[in-house]
């Protein structure tokens, strides 16, 4: 099973432009690659221009062996996390585009539309940077929290 989540900016005309993340999308995963990696507009926008993905790397590096696995004897001799982690680096993100989908970010009116479409998406998570700063939404929540206190406070997080 996984956590999906949407991963936003808020734009200078107020709207949103986000992508979808198939794995790990709690506060504790995706968000907290968010707080500690994508702290400028800079490398959000990068991160966004790789359109949706099944996971985040530290980077906004797409993994060109994103959908290989590991082969029957790695997992045979018992090689199969290490074989893992050489193909999936913490550093780069597996994109859907890596698989030859067409899968760009996509642009909402404002916050509302933008909670909508992610939880259209089976998104437990919206995340928001805006004003310098990370956001989250769980999946009905109206209010906005900072990812950032979710993280230093871990026991009012959801059950993963």
């Amino acid at each position: 099973m996984s956590t999906r989540c949407r991963i936003g900016i808020q734009n200078n005309d107020g709207t949103i432009t986000s992508i979808y993340c198939h794995h790990d999308g709690y506060p504790s995963g995706v968000g907290d690659v968010l707080v500690n990696c994508y702290t400028t507009e800079e490398k959000i926008r990068k991160l966004l221009e790789l359109g949706d993905m099944s996971s985040i790397g530290t980077e906004p590096v797409d993994n060109p062996r994103a959908w290989e696995s590991p082969s029957m004897a790695e997992i045979a001799r018992g090689d199969y996390f290490a074989k893992w982690k050489e193909i999936h680096p913490d550093d780069m993100c597996d994109t859907y585009k890596s698989r030859g989908e067409d899968c760009p970010a996509h642009t909402h009116k404002d916050i509302k539309e933008y909670q909508a479409y992610s939880r259209d998406c089976w998104g437990e998570y919206t995340y928001l940077f805006k004003d310098g700063k990370w956001f989250v939404l769980e999946y009905d929540e109206p209010e906005l929290k900072s990812v950032q206190e979710v993280l230093d406070n871990p026991d009012d997080e959801e059950d993963e």
